[in-house]
């Protein structure tokens, strides 16, 4: 859910291989979106859902360009780095018409 993509999105940009391909803007930009997504959830335990998932397409909003150009640089599409435990909730952004179904991609579980 959005506590998972936030932390997971923190992990990329504090990760040696993965943070090392982003400028500092970029980092900053992502670390504090994913904090005030955080502080968002600790001070919204009785948000509906849809604030829920409002949230969790404005943070992916924010990150996945980031993270998209971050992979080009790379090289290409060739799977999740370490450091990205289990992806990218919602998958990378183009990569089909689910990709703002972050939270009922858990569900599924």
């Amino acid at each position: 859910g959005l506590e998972n993509y936030a932390y997971s999105m923190k992990n990329t940009i504090n990760d040696e291989k993965t943070g090392a391909l982003m400028g500092e803007d970029e980092k900053k930009k992502v670390n504090d979106a994913c904090e005030e997504a955080i502080k968002w959830l600790d001070n919204s335990q009785e948000a509906s859902k849809e604030e829920y998932e409002s949230r969790m397409k404005e943070l992916e909003g924010i990150c996945s360009p980031i993270v998209k150009k971050m992979y080009e640089q790379q090289g290409g599409a060739g799977g999740m780095p370490e450091g990205m435990p289990g992806g990218m909730p919602g998958g990378m952004p183009g990569a089909g018409a689910g990709a703002g179904a972050g939270p009922q991609v858990e569900e599924v579980d």
